[in-house]
């Protein structure tokens, strides 16, 4: 566990480098809720087919509290990111006849960098700017009855696995320095224990422009 948060402190430490040599725009920070998604993976019952019920909010997403992110544009369409979240899994997916199998509320952590451009062609506007990402992360998952390593081990450890990640999301600003931010990514795991998954934030966005005193 050491070494892997010491590996994300050293990732965050690169991205904030990269950013504040080669570039002079704006930080970006951002606080909120994350939904997590382990049903529209298109894996074996209980989870399901890829995107199958993709908005059942009610039955398949997992709600919860914080996500923290920091991000640093480094052009006017470029910003790297650095993302926290926690959650609790109360859902993971549906049998025949059960549109919902729940689950012990299961500790969810999440660690991701990504490097997003804007798409901003896709409206004139300067309030509304969607963007995509990719990047990579790590990912730990509570232990549980459809998540097990081994059926005879009966033990509920965090298990991590790296995952790549793609994103889609969308910021309106209400101001220069205000807004709101969805984001939407899709978590494929290096490993065949950790599932895949959807998370999707919202959170409100402060953008806070560099300064150099003198």
């Amino acid at each position: 566990m050491k070494k892997i948060f010491l590996s994300l402190c050293s990732m965050v430490f690169v991205l904030s480098a990269f950013a504040q040599k080669y570039g002079g725009s704006p930080w970006v920070f951002e606080a909120g809720i994350n939904a997590v998604n382990v049903y529209s993976v298109g894996e074996d019952a209980p989870q399901g087919p890829f995107l199958d019920e993709f908005f059942n909010v009610n039955d398949h997403w997992n709600i919860g509290l914080p996500t923290v992110k920091v991000a640093r544009y480094i052009s006017d369409d470029v910003f790297v990111s650095v993302r926290a979240s926690f959650n609790k899994l109360r859902k993971w997916g549906e049998f025949t006849g059960d549109s919902r199998v729940e689950v012990d509320k299961l500790t969810y952590l999440g660690f991701d960098a990504m490097i997003n451009t804007n798409i901003n062609n896709l409206f004139e506007s300067e309030k509304v700017e969607p963007f995509a990402g990719l990047g990579l992360g790590y990912t730990w998952i509570q232990e549980g009855e459809y998540n097990m390593l081994s059926a005879a081990n009966g033990t509920d450890d965090l298990v991590g696995a790296a995952t790549i990640n793609a994103s889609v999301g969308l910021k309106y600003w209400f101001s220069e320095t205000i807004g709101l931010s969805w984001e939407t990514t899709y978590k494929h795991s290096f490993e065949d224990y950790l599932t895949k998954h959807w998370q999707h934030s919202l959170g409100i966005i402060f953008k806070i422009e560099d300064c150099t005193c003198y």
